[in-house]
Order: C-alpha cells, then structure tokens, then sequence
C-alpha cells in the first residue's frame, strides 16, 4: 500500500481498514479473485476487525477481575454445575429479560471466576459490563457521603451497564445510609438491566444483613421475583487447584 495514502487512513481513523488491506495483499490466494468477492472480503474483514476491537475495549473497561476467563475452561464437574445452563445463559436471554443471577457458594468455590465467564461473553455481545466489588462500591458511597451530586452521578453510571456483577455481595453486614444507597441502585435496574450477585451467603440470609425492615424487604423484592440462582460446590477449588500446581512443581523437581 502507498505510504502516503496509509498515512491519510490513519489520520481518518482508518487505520484498521489499513491493516485489513494490507493483510489482503500478502495474501497470494487473493491474486485471482474478482472486484466484488474481493470487496466483500474487505468489507468482512473491516467489521471484523472492528468488531474485535470493540469487545477487547469493552472487556477492558469492564474491570473483570478474570479478563481471559472462558467457557472452555470452565470446570463443570469440580463445580457442581450444569454446564449447558451456563452455555444457555452466555447466549445473554437473562440480559433481555432483565432477569437477575444469584451465584452462592463457600469460599474459593469459583463465584467469581463463574461471573467473570458470563461477563466476558456479555462483552462478546457487544454489552455494556462492570464489575465491582461491594466493598469498593460501599467505600466510594462512603467517601462522598455528603455529596449528593456525585451520590447519583455513582448511581446512575452503575445503574446504566446492561450487566452489573457485584462480588462480594453482603459478605459484610451494611448499615441503614448503605441500605439505602443500594436500595437506589436496584430501584434503577430493576426491570431494566440485570445484576449478578456473587456471594457466600443465600438469599434466605439476605433480609438481616440488609438491615431488616421495610428497606431489606423492597430490596429483595426487586432482586428476588425475577432472578435465577446458580449454586457451585461447597469445595475449595482454589485449595484444590492450587495443590494441584504445587504437585506439578514437585513432581517436576524430583524427575
């Protein structure tokens, strides 16, 4: 390609159309094909390019705390879950119906990584995803406790992501201004966009780390009425995983 007119691709942000027909001309299988087949691969290539370069940006900015996590490497077994649930659950019907997921289990029962999977595949289709942990999200209601403002610009731009997980959820006992924050918050979503609740504790626990009272009740019943939970094993995976690797070390020491 002429140097100059790459140049100008470039300063018109086509740099990924650059790319796509230099790829093409170092492709000798091309040298036969006519105009329009050639035009149409172009094309394919571009929005593909583009496409990719949209999720890879989007997984980012999702702050996932496992950003490779993948379907393929989901242990199902050492889970204690239905693989084709969760392949049926990637394919994002939940996102559509707004439709909350609960995922519980012991510590180191792989939780996150579960919701990590299911965020990135959200990404693949192209949906706006974050995921945060409840005690960073408590400590940013605490740190501006007296800013209203900057209370519901938080609240907003959380409430607005077509899928929000929230780890960590209710692992830590809230008070009645906290409550009331997250209250807010599935108020906004409820209806809207679903949220993955990622934590040890089932639902029947929920009412009394809340706080109890009217405030616990209008939480749950936004939460609860349209949700599907996800149970995993009570083993630790991370224990286990973990022996494993340092298995491998050793065996590896000894050879």
């Amino acid at each position: 390609m002429n140097i100059e007119l790459k140049k100008q691709l470039s300063i018109l942000e086509l740099a990924d159309l650059a790319a796509v027909i230099e790829a093409q001309e170092k492709d000798i299988s091309l040298v036969g094909m006519n105009y329009n087949d050639r035009l149409e691969l172009l094309l394919t290539g571009l929005i593909t390019e583009r496409q990719n370069r949209l999720i890879a940006r989007l997984i980012k900015n999702a702050e996932l705390k496992y950003p490779n996590a993948s379907l393929e490497s989901l242990d199902c077994d050492a889970r204690g879950i239905d693989k084709e649930m969760i392949i049926n659950l990637a394919s994002m019907g939940f996102v559509s119906a707004a439709t909350n997921l609960i995922i519980t289990g012991a510590t180191g029962a792989g939780k996150t990584y579960l919701s990590c999977i299911l965020g990135v595949e959200a990404c693949k289709h192209t949906l706006r995803t974050c995921y945060l942990r409840m005690p960073d999200m408590l400590s940013h209601f605490q740190n501006h406790k007296d800013n209203l403002r900057e209370q519901i610009r938080y609240r907003k731009r959380l409430g607005n992501y077509k899928v929000l997980i929230i780890d960590e959820w209710l692992n830590y006992k809230i008070n009645e201004r906290e409550s009331k924050f997250i209250y807010e918050l599935i108020e906004h979503r409820c209806g809207n966009n679903p949220t993955i609740f990622v934590g040890q504790y089932s639902a029947e626990d929920w009412h009394d780390r809340l706080g109890g009272g009217t405030q616990a009740d209008s939480i749950m019943d936004r939460i609860i009425h349209n949700s599907y939970t996800i149970p995993t094993t009570d083993n630790n995976l991370r224990k286990l995983y973990d022996t494993k690797k340092a298995k491998s070390v050793i065996d590896s020491l000894n050879r």
